[in-house]
């Protein structure tokens, strides 16, 4: 009597055709249980399509979520800088205080999509634009810029304070200009938006803590730059020399 061969283990393998019968027979039962009938088919591959909008090249990213008034920076980037603008100038450890990942997680999730962006407070909106800020593939400003803040002998590059009446008379803040006016508008126009941005926060430093070493080094660290280039920056972009920057509405 030979043995009897042992049975195969039974597993679950769902295919289109497996799955298809199964909704087939989801939506015979519902129709008789009267909860809702099914009058189309349904399709295994119909899946909507999420929107991406961080980390893509910055081009890429003005192009998927365009701001209205035509200005080549992503719009829920723009929401959130208005939103600091207007309501966290002077809130204390503004860009330094993060709020929960889960809830930066949800933020990103919302722009991705394109969904109508809501913060609760200044530092969801600030940690959205570090995110972004972070996650942008290419290097906002050539390294090759360097050499203009090193260049500057008027103490731009090497101060340690926001000095508003600090003025370069050597050339390098022009130098600085044309250079500026070689590279993509969406990567100039987010470079000057962000120092003038900085600047507003760092005018606030008593109430918010936030002044030029500080700020700085979150700088530094977001767009990857050296430290004189930041302070250079900082003082450099108000706009430089007052001629704007063709592209760039300044705040």
């Amino acid at each position: 009597m030979h043995d009897e061969p042992e049975k195969k283990k039974k597993g679950l393998k769902l295919t289109r055709k497996s799955t298809r019968k199964i909704i087939g027979k989801w939506r015979k039962l519902s129709a008789e249980e009267g909860d809702f009938s099914m009058t189309e088919s349904i399709e295994i591959d119909d899946v909507a399509t999420v929107k991406r909008v961080l980390g893509l090249q910055l081009k890429e990213s003005v192009t998927v979520d365009p701001s209205l008034d035509g200005i080549p920076l992503p719009s829920f980037f723009r929401y959130a800088l208005d939103f600091v603008e207007e309501n966290g100038l002077c809130t204390e450890g503004i860009y330094r205080l993060s709020p929960p990942k889960s809830r930066l997680d949800e933020l990103e999730r919302r722009a991705n999509c394109g969904e109508p962006m809501v913060f609760n407070e200044p530092h969801e909106a600030a940690g959205l634009i570090k995110r972004f800020l972070r996650q942008i593939p290419e290097t906002v400003v050539p390294p090759e810029l360097d050499a203009i803040a090193d260049s500057c002998e008027c103490g731009l590059a090497s101060t340690h304070q926001l000095t508003p009446k600090l003025i370069c008379t050597c050339g390098a803040v022009r130098h600085m200009r044309d250079a500026l006016n070689k590279l993509a508008i969406e990567r100039r126009t987010l470079f000057i938006y962000v120092f003038l941005h900085a600047q507003h926060v760092m005018a606030q430093e008593k109430k918010n803590k936030m002044g030029l070493q500080a700020l700085g080094l979150l700088l530094q660290t977001v767009l990857e730059m050296s430290r004189r280039m930041v302070c250079f920056s900082a003082h450099a972009i108000r706009p430089c020399d007052g001629i704007p920057v063709p592209g760039v509405r300044f705040f």
